[in-house]
């Protein structure tokens, strides 16, 4: 097909706006189909229809006004002929003699006065054997005919974008899990309806449960299609605060709200940040590479290359105390994802024992729930190194740790005053996994850690001086009296949840702290003004 009469391919489909017809075009497609579909199939639907309009047009366009002249033709004087050999010209016809060739036989002669400029051309007719006959097909016929799918694979993103954002405007469609139907085609789902499949999550501890399980229990019309019960019932399910879609992308699975973790619905408060981004200018190269290695869901600096399928992190002060895992960069892709879905419930594996437990992904926090008694059982220390990598099974994480031996080692340990202020110390404490030197943490009461982050919550800290305070109880602890960055942003996070940058942002911008190489700092006395 040839859109060169309109518009080139790319500009069509690149510029492609959605219209009112199109959206008719869709609902229509959809009450035939009876089933609900997603954005991809009706998108594709939609090129289609259009790649046929636009044949159609191409071909009308062109289409010759008069008779085409082949050499076996046969004409008469007056009748207007296109001659493609000539670039389509229109010529008329203006005399007829019988043709005189021997070895050809018999054939006619037509005299054609072409438009324009008035000269007069003669041409055989009535010959049957001639190369004319059988022209080449034009450039335009040679073309295949572009199909919906290569249409799709270079625009598809596009125009399911603006598809969608038509049909999200529309209320004569709902949507759930990426699929659509007809709002007048749903199956009316009543209250006992809902109350019954509450029951059902109910007795199966608040789920996971895909809709197919519910609906042996809520007894449905069985004049039902299957499909369209499902797509009913999943919509009011949505509609309904009851209940919660946590399934990964590809499968509707439904839980209990009331039943889920508190921390899965509300971001703990040792997670929470509501700082802004950081300006990296000063950063150097080391630093930044530093930020990426560290792994923290508060920054946006994304991974420079794919990370495989297996990722170790050191565990930070407030996803050790909680229970969670960072859903940074590089873990990100490790763990189930959804179209829509804000949490995730899937299984977590321990990497040694085998054993299953549930996990949940809470997608928009950027964080992974449900590691508590894992930690605890194994002895991880703040610090301690975690091995995340993709089950044999769909939906499976396996979590593990290195070195799996309890031993007493000498670790930076927090340390609090009457007057509860943080420090530390070094002292023997008992860790049951391998941990990086420079994040390993020792807690002797984790209680009165939480009193202290209250009592910097309630009185709003300045973040410097906190920094400052810690940087220099660090200090003491080496002989050289220098901080490794990813020692401090550590520590920090005891007392404070930070993102390295802002972390490392008051290294490069205080006077009283002085780089000494190697990501390492010293305290400088004369430049500091503080207490």
């Amino acid at each position: 097909m040839n859109l060169a009469a309109t518009l080139s391919t790319d500009t069509y489909w690149s510029t492609f706006d959605v219209a009112d017809q199109d959206i008719d075009f869709i609902i229509n497609y959809l009450l035939e189909r009876e089933v609900p579909l997603t954005s991809t199939e009706m998108s594709t639907a939609l090129v289609e229809r259009h790649l046929e309009r636009l044949e159609k047009e191409a071909k009308k366009a062109q289409a010759p006004k008069h008779e085409i002249y082949l050499p076996e033709g046969t004409y008469k004087v007056g009748q207007k002929l296109t001659f493609p050999a000539l670039n389509n010209s229109i010529g008329e016809v203006v005399g007829l003699r019988a043709g005189v060739n021997p070895e050809i036989g018999e054939f006619d002669v037509i005299e054609v006065e072409f438009q324009g400029n008035g000269q007069n051309r003669e041409f055989a007719a009535r010959l049957e054997d001639h190369p004319l006959n059988h022209p080449p097909e034009s450039e335009a016929e040679e073309e295949a005919l572009q199909s919906a799918e290569s249409v799709m694979e270079h625009y598809g993103d596009v125009i399911e974008s603006r598809l969608e954002q038509r049909l999200e405007e529309s209320d004569d469609i709902v949507r759930i899990a990426w699929k659509w139907f007809p709002r007048a085609l749903v199956a009316e789902i009543t209250e006992g309806h809902l109350n019954l499949a509450e029951a059902v999550l109910d007795v199966a501890s608040g789920g996971p449960l895909p809709t197919g399980d519910m609906l042996e229990h809520v007894d449905l019309p069985s004049n039902l299609a299957p499909q369209l019960a499902e797509f009913s019932l999943n919509y009011a399910l949505q509609e309904d605060e009851r209940f919660d879609e946590v399934g990964p992308a590809g499968e509707i699975m439904w839980f209990l709200r009331r039943l889920e973790p508190p921390e899965v619905q509300f971001t703990p408060p040792r997670l929470a940040y509501e700082g802004e981004n950081v300006d990296r200018s000063q950063f150097t190269p080391e630093l930044i590479d530093l930020e990426r290695r560290l792994d923290d869901e508060l920054s946006d600096l994304e991974p420079l290359e794919p990370a495989g399928d297996e990722v170790t992190i050191s565990l930070i002060f407030p996803h050790w105390r909680v229970g969670t895992l960072p859903l940074s960069g590089r873990l990100k892709s490790l763990f189930p994802t959804a179209y829509e879905a804000p949490r995730i419930r899937f299984m977590l594996v321990d990497g040694h024992s085998g054993e299953t437990f549930p996990g949940w992904v809470v997608r928009e926090e950027g964080y992974v729930f449900g590691l508590e008694e894992w930690y605890r059982g194994n002895e991880v220390p703040v610090g301690g190194l975690v091995r995340v990598s993709a089950g044999d099974e769909a939906g499976q994480v396996v979590v593990d740790t290195l070195d799996r031996r309890m031993r007493n080692d000498w670790i930076r340990t927090v340390s609090v005053s009457e007057g509860k202020q943080v420090g530390f110390t070094m002292l023997k404490q008992p860790v049951g996994t391998a941990y990086d030197d420079l994040m390993v943490i020792g807690l002797v009461d984790k209680q009165v850690i939480d009193e202290v982050w209250m009592k910097q919550e309630k009185n709003k800290t300045p973040l410097d001086r906190t920094i400052s305070h810690l940087f220099r109880d660090l200090a003491k602890l080496t002989p050289q009296g220098a901080v490794h960055a990813q020692t401090l942003y550590a520590a920090v996070n005891v007392v404070n949840r930070q993102p390295p940058a802002v972390v490392f942002q008051e290294l490069v911008t205080r006077p009283y702290f002085e780089h000494v190489g190697d990501l390492y700092w010293r305290f400088e006395p004369s430049a500091w003004s503080g207490s």
